[in-house]
């Protein structure tokens, strides 16, 4: 095979050559101001094109450029799929906690065919929003009285809530108007003069999914060249997220003008004089519109509704699964918090860690419908494991508990308790970070096999879960929690005798056992730190699936133990 080599030596010598021969030819026809006028034209031309704004580009939308009935169909078709699901899932009956979502199943089934026979109507849903005071009122009223009896289409008008209101309900208000939004076909939003960010940035997400229309009202408040401005300033705002021809001007409800009238004597008349309503640029656009576009923005409408219902069902199906999923989530942390207290050993730990974390895989998965094998949950822990430690979050917890413990003195002696708390809370964010994964991929609807786990984009949803659960009551809700489990584990210290325990002496004991019965049936307990050793391994109990219990003790707890089904 013949090797292909490059001379980059002699081309650059050649280019080099060229150039000198080029400029000494210039420097000979043009003389020397001639020579540097020319560099100085093309070091011009190269600021020019370096610092030259670049043009904006065109927002994407995500919703196709046209829209037919098979893609409605089909994406009606997604959402079913994920109701039949829910329904499935909220009708177990082991599972009576879900009996408020019942009813929701069927409203979602029934917006499923309301969608369907939706996509088939001839009229056409307007949607008014604004911020207050901007004339959405005065502007349905105009146009539901001079323009809407001469349409050729069916209109119906709906105010949205004010935006952008600093009262406490102005959420809700949003959340309504977007609810309102996505069952619109075309969308008036309405400003008083230029915009503000708010307004642009609420548009412009509008704009992704729905025909929107920049309405400019109470035009009459300015100058004819201050109105012209403005509208040019919009329109240049908006390039790449609306069309020029989408910023109209208007006056619905103009103010009255003063009039002042010279009479021949002197005297002076004023009056106020009421203006009509100027509304014509808006009309003549939406007659544009729905001559070219009816059909589209009625099928748009339908599509981004059936889209929109298939996150909702999503969403409650995620919900009801994390619900599922909690309760397995705080069983295996207490596990992990016992296994951790009673070991003796790091070694022996961390084995258990990973198969009580494998174990909590395993049974996570089998609630979101992703099928771990025994080796895939073992390799899932054994990486959490590692993560947790690269971003050291064990160091961080175990520094945090300890930190609580210190006003107690017998629980900072104790390290296995600070062992097995910090066992649990990093359980339990092990548990919250995966149910936080699976809720960001698309919900499995049947039984599968388990995707490879996105290190990096779980390695944030776990840095995101360990700081949100890294509030001082949390840590000292769950350190109560796990002190009241360790305490009940253990046997509690009763004393034999009303003296001073530590005045009480062996000798003492069996002296009084040879001389008094009642004394002697009544065996001595030892106070709480010193009545059972930490190698002392207490039983913990691991249900399996089908609700039994099968008691183990902690530390014979190992990867070939679980049950891989």
């Amino acid at each position: 095979m013949t090797e292909k080599r490059g001379y980059p030596f002699l081309v650059g010598g050649a280019i080099l050559a060229g150039s000198i021969g080029l400029l000494d030819v210039l420097n000979h026809t043009l003389g020397d101001w001639g020579l540097w006028g020319v560099l100085l034209a093309s070091a011009g031309g190269a600021v020019l094109l370096l610092w030259r704004k670049p043009e904006p580009k065109v927002a994407r939308s995500p919703l196709p450029q046209t829209v037919d009935t098979v893609a409605v169909r089909r994406a009606l078709a997604e959402a079913e799929k994920v109701i039949t699901q829910l329904e499935v899932e909220v009708n177990d009956p082991q599972e009576a906690a879900f009996d408020a979502v019942k009813p929701q199943v069927n409203q979602f089934q029934s917006q499923v065919s309301q969608i369907a026979s939706d996509m088939n109507r001839d009229d056409i849903r307007l949607l008014v929003m604004g911020a207050k005071g901007c004339g959405k009122t005065s502007l349905i009223q105009e146009m539901q009285a001079h323009w809407t009896p001469n349409s050729t289409r069916t209109l119906s008008f709906v105010e949205a809530p004010s935006l952008f209101e600093a009262a406490a309900n102005s959420l809700a208000a949003e959340a309504l108007a977007q609810q309102q939004a996505i069952a619109a076909d075309l969308v008036l939003f309405l400003v008083n003069g230029d915009m503000t960010e708010s307004e642009f940035e609420t548009v412009k997400r509008l704009a992704a999914t729905k025909r929107v229309l920049l309405v400019l009202n109470k035009q009459d408040q300015y100058l004819p060249a201050e109105r012209q401005t403005i509208v040019n300033h919009l329109q240049r705002r908006g390039r790449g997220v609306w069309s020029s021809e989408d910023v109209v001007a208007i006056a619905a409800a103009p103010n009255p003008i003063k009039v002042r009238q010279h009479q021949p004597d002197g005297s002076v008349n004023e009056w106020l004089e009421e203006q009509s309503p100027d509304i014509a640029a808006l009309t003549q656009r939406l007659e544009q519109i729905l001559q070219q576009e009816s059909q589209q923005l009625v099928l748009k409408s339908s599509f981004t509704s059936a889209l929109a219902l298939g996150v909702q069902v999503k969403t409650v199906l995620n919900d009801v699964r994390r619900t599922r999923a909690l309760p397995v989530v705080e069983q295996f942390q207490w596990i992990a918090a016992g296994t951790a207290f009673a070991s003796p050993l790091p070694a022996m730990d961390l084995v258990a860690t990973v198969a009580i974390n494998a174990q909590m895989i395993h049974d996570l998965g089998t609630i979101y419908r992703q099928k771990f094998s025994l080796q895939q949950a073992q390799k899932v822990a054994t990486t959490l494991g590692s993560l947790m430690l690269k971003l050291g979050l064990v160091e961080l917890s175990t520094q945090a508990i300890a930190s609580l413990l210190k006003s107690n003195a017998l629980t900072y002696l104790a390290g296995g308790c600070i062992q097995g708390i910090s066992a649990a809370y990093l359980t339990r964010v092990a548990g919250l970070s995966l149910i936080e994964y699976f809720n960001t991929q698309e919900p499995n609807l049947t039984l599968s096999e388990a995707s490879p786990l996105a290190i990096e984009r779980f390695s944030q949803i776990l840095q995101r879960v360990f700081q949100q659960n890294q509030q001082l009551t949390f840590l000292q809700t769950l350190a109560n929690q796990a002190m009241d489990r360790f305490s009940a584990a253990l046997p509690q210290p009763q004393l034999t005798a009303a003296s001073d325990p530590t005045l009480f002496t062996a000798s003492q004991a069996s002296e009084a056992s040879m001389t008094d019965e009642s004394v002697s049936s009544e065996p001595l307990r030892l106070p709480l730190y010193c009545a059972v050793p930490l190698s002392v391994a207490p039983e913990v109990e691991i249900p399996a699936q089908n609700g039994t219990g099968i008691p183990l003790a902690a530390s014979s707890l190992d990867t070939t133990t679980l049950s891989s089904n």
